[in-house]
């Protein structure tokens, strides 16, 4: 052990003083009388004093003296060198990803990893500084090129992991931000290995600390729900086993947020492997479920990461919907619906009554009732002219089809509809509602727009084959599908089928909503408020089910939900790696490490105050063992032959005793 201060040794030579004023000090005891007669002997003892006296044991001098030599010793700074990971100007890169909660260490990769931190706090010499990053999906400066241990431990103390990816391109970035004027910086990257092998170069030196031991992991790595026109839906999933050894797991499965389950089935899953799940069919009238992954009973696998055994999905609401389509046998229009995604086709003939109940959209070819229904409308070669369309004679076109650049509908279909060709199209006019798709020869051949509150579009042409050979040509397809995504309802998110954590999230305020309340997973409530017809919200780093209701003035709209999974295979693969690679260079957990200090002055200080206040203690306690003189009176006593009533001198003891 050496010291970084030995010159504070010489305050040991306060003990002298100490020593000196315990010699000096006369033991004398007050004591109030009416008379100084009784006590002339007392007085010629007083006189005999001499100012020093010999030294005597005392509990109070020893207590002091060793509160003294700590303090002195805590003033001095004692340490020992030992070995540490680094030295300087400091970025501490602690990794807070979801597979930082694996329990393959105990309790878990993210504890060890800030008892790692702290021990390299307490390796920090006088002139060195840290930077403390905490890396998740957004990387957080928890403390800014600190001397400060306490301030240091604390952010240390208070980081915690996350359930999603890690961001390290953007936490590197931050740390090549702190080299700016710095020469000798040191970047610490404590993690279990799971970086990207892109990562950008850093100024100065990478140190990498492994955490980790074990690689044993199940996971959901894939959750969705499909369904096919005319059939039920269906769970489609994959477990992946990342293990060395096959595992059974079970799947469990409940719907729209319900305690109760709806199924639950067991898989084999082989080791480095998964399996796909198409097998489980789904009631037509769910909104949303939750799958869970989970191991038997007395199983003797081991799945150290449990924030990938979970997922939830929504039931996918893109396309047009429900769609009834009046046809007389268009092979082409059948198939081209059935393939859609998110369309429920029904069909009936130009001849037959329409359905009473509702659709979404409505088809007819080559047939119009008299009254149209409540809804949107794709009128395809229409016999009859409306109050909003004028139907001509027909025409037979000889130029190239145009379309119209500047819509996004036909942002695909440029180059595929100059090759289709037509024989004959009806002319169209009084369409100033539509915007004009595509055109031939100047007469309208697509056009859409909105007709009061529906979305009508036409195709003034029998789209059979041999009219036409677009239907036999890409065009037809992408066309549809276009036109499909445009029939689409208004959604009031832009979220996908499953988002990953941390993925920003649009929100349209639809009709006269001024408010949306974003329910998140843990039951929160974030409210946005309708400054613009848009707002993002961001929070979405919790992994599960997030309900969006429009609000007006108070009262509820209408709902969608989203769905937000870990779906990383970087995450889930939690096998601690040996070495990362940043920049171009591979750094290897062997990497050389450099001498610090550990200092004991604290240790010290704390031995000489706690010193203090034992010292304190006893002294305390010894005023209340110190006897007094006091005079007393007896009452009568015999003096020289008689009884006299008379005082005597005595010593109070505890409790309210006096001897003579």
């Amino acid at each position: 052990m050496s010291l970084l201060t030995p010159l504070a040794l010489a305050l040991s030579a306060l003990a002298l003083p100490i020593i000196m004023l315990y010699m000096l000090r006369l033991r004398r005891i007050e004591l109030p009388i009416s008379s100084t007669f009784l006590w002339q002997q007392l007085v010629r003892d007083r006189e005999a004093n001499a100012p020093w006296q010999r030294l005597r044991f005392s509990w109070l001098l020893v207590l002091q003296l060793l509160a003294l030599l700590a303090l002195v010793l805590a003033l001095a700074r004692p340490f020992v060198a030992i070995s540490t990971i680094s030295t300087g100007r400091l970025v501490l890169l602690l990794d807070a990803s979801a597979s930082m909660g694996a329990t393959d260490v105990s309790p878990s990769r993210f504890a060890r990893a800030r008892e790692i931190a702290l021990e390299l706090v307490d390796t920090l010499g006088q002139d060195d500084t840290m930077t403390v990053i905490r890396v998740g999906a957004v990387p957080e400066v928890l403390a800014a090129a600190s001397r400060d241990r306490v301030v240091l431990r604390q952010a240390i103390r208070d980081a915690v992991p996350s359930d999603s990816s890690a961001d390290w391109q953007a936490a590197l970035t931050l740390a090549a931000a702190g080299a700016v004027g710095v020469s000798d910086l040191k970047v610490v990257i404590i993690s279990d290995g799971g970086l990207p092998s892109n990562l950008p170069p850093v100024p100065g030196e990478v140190r990498y600390v492994p955490v980790g031991e074990r690689g044993d992991n199940l996971a959901i790595s894939a959750l969705a729900v499909s369904a096919l026109p005319g059939q039920a839906p269906q769970l489609f999933a994959r477990l992946s086993n990342h293990g060395d050894e096959d595992a059974e797991v079970i799947l469990d499965v409940r719907l729209d947020g319900s305690d109760v389950l709806y199924t639950a089935r067991r898989y084999t899953v082989p080791a480095q492997g998964y399996v796909d799940i198409f097998d489980v069919e789904l009631p037509s009238s769910f909104q949303s479920l939750a799958a869970r992954l989970t191991l038997p009973a007395r199983a003797g696998e081991r799945d150290y990461l449990r924030a990938d055994n979970s997922a939830v999905a929504v039931r996918e609401r893109r396309g047009a919907g429900r769609v009834l389509l009046v046809t007389d046998e268009n092979l082409f229009l059948e198939q081209i619906f059935r393939s859609l995604r998110g369309v429920e086709l029904y069909q009936v003939a130009s001849t037959d009554a329409l359905p009473s109940q509702p659709f979404d959209l409505y088809v007819f070819d080559r047939a119009l009732p008299p009254t149209l229904p409540e809804g949107d409308l794709l009128l395809i070669d229409p016999p009859l002219s409306t109050s909003f369309f004028q139907i001509g004679a027909e025409y037979a076109p000889a130029g190239v089809v145009q379309v119209n650049p500047e819509d996004a509908r036909m942002r695909n279909l440029g180059p595929y509809m100059e090759q289709v060709h037509i024989a004959r199209i009806r002319a169209l006019s009084e369409i100033g509602w539509a915007t004009v798709l595509a055109e031939v020869d100047g007469y309208p051949l697509v056009v859409a727009g909105e007709v009061g509150t529906r979305q009508v579009a036409i195709l003034p042409f029998d789209v059979r084959y041999p009219n036409t050979d677009m239907v036999l040509q890409p065009a037809w397809p992408i066309l549809m599908a276009e036109l499909a995504a445009w029939f689409s309802p208004s959604r009031i998110t832009d979220a996908s089928a499953s988002l990953p954590p941390g993925a920003p999230v649009t929100v349209r305020f639809l009709g006269d909503a001024d408010e949306a309340v974003i329910r998140r997973p843990d039951g929160r409530n974030v409210g946005l408020r309708a400054e613009t017809s848009t707002a993002v919200f961001a929070d979405t780093l919790q992994p599960g089910l997030y309900t969006v209701t429009l609000r007006d003035d108070g009262q509820d709209m209408d709902s969608e939900q989203f769905a937000v999974n870990l779906f990383d295979p970087a995450e889930s693969q939690i096998a601690p790696r040996a070495s990362i690679t940043v920049g171009t260079t591979e750094v290897s957990q062997n990497a050389r490490q450099e001498t610090g200090r550990r200092e004991y002055w604290p240790v010290a200080a704390a031995i000489g105050l706690l010193l203090l206040l034992v010292e304190w203690g006893v002294y305390q306690r010894s005023l209340r063992r110190t006897p007094r003189l006091v005079l007393t009176r007896p009452g009568m006593r015999k003096i020289g032959g008689r009884w006299e009533r008379g005082w005597r001198l005595g010593r109070a003891r505890r409790r309210g005793r006096v001897s003579g």
